[in-house]
């Protein structure tokens, strides 16, 4: 029985048939969908269409599930690491590099330090004990160039795409370029960006409305750039902000790939007390130091390792607050909360019923303020050491 279609009909299944990308190829054929024809000739190709929409749906939510998978470890039982305390930091590098002897010098574990290369097989924790929080370390296999590839690689790559923050350890006695461009290769590969702002472009997928591009004076280029990015990917209807100055269409990619990861990255530079490692730090320096925050250290003179611990604790983003009962000395165990929480975060954490939905009012103490007492409410911004009673109806 002839469809009898229209020429909208035809001219949407054309787009349908000629999108490659999985998520819009979805878009294109409920557009083409819903200009389908309403008579009996139709309903053999309607229900067709309705079957391949069911495929590409349940072959995106396989994908996702895929990279949810690898994001937690979960894609190999082995090795994988749940994590523990105030947040988690992943240390990358080569092989022989220092990892396991740095983490040694600040933890009460005792890794495996060797003379032979590849002398850690799987991802080990341990537990740094920072203050009054503990911040668990994760050494990976030392990285090599096709890491990506192997199995132990993405095994190890799918825990720095989870973790609070990367660690690049880089041997001062050795070529750094060499070790850099295979750390940083090696994490591009799987999509990790260390110190990118995710913000920088936004990006929604619409069923309709063609090409929306809102900031385009953020953009290192023009309008024309986008569209044809976009018209080359098969990318028809979709809202794209820039919402930072010098935003580049690598960062628009990255906003389209759902699968990259954005994590907070330091470089630790190991081996700080041999022959010529100023000068190789400061070669370090000019090279990275626009990108990284970083440190040397010496693991055997214990030189810089309580600055070391530090940076680490600031790059978690993490800040603690510590609850107090009127008339009573404040816990000594904090709560550990996102940088940039409320009141409200906290007060939730401790009893969302009790202090959110019955709060009448928090007390915040800074003793390093000039105002050491403040009353405040569920939306005042909190800091690192605070001292908060809440107080409910």
């Amino acid at each position: 029985m002839p469809t009898n279609v229209t020429p909208e009909f035809d001219k949407q299944r054309q787009i349908y048939e000629d999108t490659e990308d999985l998520e819009q190829r979805i878009v294109e054929l409920q557009k083409l969908l819903a200009l389908a024809p309403n008579h009996k000739g139709a309903e053999r190709m309607i229900k067709d269409y309705r079957r391949k929409l069911a495929k590409l749906k349940a072959e995106v939510e396989k994908k996702r599930e895929q990279e949810r998978a690898r994001r937690s470890g979960g894609a190999n039982e082995e090795g994988v690491i749940r994590k523990e305390g105030a947040g988690q930091i992943c240390l990358v590098g080569l092989t022989k590099s220092g990892k396991s002897s740095l983490i040694n010098s600040v933890t009460s574990a005792e890794l495996l330090v060797a003379d032979y290369p590849f002398a850690t097989p799987v991802p080990t924790p341990a537990m740094l004990a920072f203050q009054d929080v503990n911040i668990q370390l994760v050494e990976l296999p030392g990285m090599f160039d096709g890491y990506y590839d192997s199995t132990i690689g993405r095994q190890s790559l799918a825990l720095a795409r989870n973790t609070d923050c990367i660690a690049i350890v880089v041997d001062l006695s050795q070529d750094i370029e060499m070790q850099m461009s295979v750390i940083l290769g090696e994490l591009d590969r799987a999509r990790i960006r260390l110190n990118k702002d995710k913000t920088a472009v936004r990006v929604e997928r619409t069923g309709l409305g063609g090409h929306m591009i809102y900031g385009i004076h953020n953009f290192a280029g023009s309008r024309d750039e986008v569209v044809d990015y976009l018209q080359a990917r098969r990318i028809t209807n979709v809202i794209v902000r820039f919402q930072m100055p010098g935003a580049t269409l690598q960062q628009l990619a990255d906003a389209l790939d759902t699968s990259v990861a954005y994590v907070r990255a330091l470089i630790i530079a190991t081996k700080g007390d041999m022959p010529g490692s100023a000068a190789q730090f400061q070669r370090l320096k000019d090279l990275y130091g626009d990108r990284f925050d970083m440190v040397p250290v010496s693991a055997l003179k214990k030189e810089n390792l309580s600055v070391m611990t530090t940076m680490m604790y600031e790059h978690l983003d993490i800040l603690r607050v510590y609850t107090k009962i009127p008339g009573k000395t404040r816990e000594e165990k904090p709560l550990v909360l996102p940088e940039g929480s409320v009141v409200e975060d906290a007060a939730a954490k401790v009893h969302k019923q009790l202090f959110v939905e019955r709060f009448r009012a928090a007390i915040i103490l800074r003793e390093q303020d000039k105002i050491k007492r403040r009353q405040v409410g569920l939306n005042y911004p909190l800091q690192d050491g605070d001292i908060l009673q809440l107080l409910h109806k």
